[in-house]
C-alpha cells in the first residue's frame, strides 16, 4: 500500500467526518443562533412569518446538503479502495471537503441575510441594521 493511497483514503474519510459534523453540531449550533435572532427580531416561529421561514430553509437546505456529501465521500471512499485509485481519492476528499465547507457558508450567510429584508414585518422594529440605524 503506497503512502499516497492511504493519505486519499484519511482525506475523504476526513472529509466525510466534516461533513457529518457540519450536518449535525454545525447545523444545530446555526439553526439555534440564527433562528434565536430571528425568533427575538420577529417574535415569530420558523413557521409564521416569511423572514424566519426563508432563514429556517436555508439552515435546513444547507444540513440536507451536508449529508448528500457525506454519502458522495462514501461512494468515492468505496471505489476508490476498490480500484485503488490513489489520485482518485486524493480528489474526490478534496473536492468534498471544499463543497462541504463552501456549502456552509454560504447557506450559513444566506440564512443571516434572510431574516433581515427590507420590507417585512416587524422589520423597523427588529434588531436588524435599518437605514435609520445606520
Amino acid at each position: 500500500m503506497s503512502f499516497r493511497y492511504v493519505l486519499g483514503v484519511v482525506l475523504v474519510s476526513f472529509a466525510i467526518g466534516v461533513c457529518v459534523l457540519l450536518g449535525t453540531l454545525g447545523w444545530f449550533a446555526v439553526g439555534f443562533g440564527t433562528m434565536t435572532d430571528c425568533t427575538d427580531n420577529y417574535s415569530c416561529s420558523a413557521t409564521g412569518c416569511p423572514p424566519c421561514r426563508e432563514t429556517a430553509l436555508w439552515i435546513n437546505v444547507g444540513g440536507v446538503i451536508q449529508w448528500v456529501l457525506a454519502a458522495a465521500g462514501v461512494v468515492i471512499l468505496v471505489r476508490g479502495r476498490r480500484s485503488k485509485r490513489w489520485l482518485s481519492l486524493l480528489g474526490g476528499g478534496a473536492a468534498v471537503l471544499a463543497v462541504s465547507a463552501l456549502v456552509f457558508l454560504g447557506t450559513t450567510s444566506q440564512a443571516s441575510k434572510s431574516y433581515c429584508q427590507p420590507g417585512t414585518a416587524d422589520y423597523e422594529a427588529s434588531y436588524c441594521r435599518t437605514s435609520a440605524s445606520g
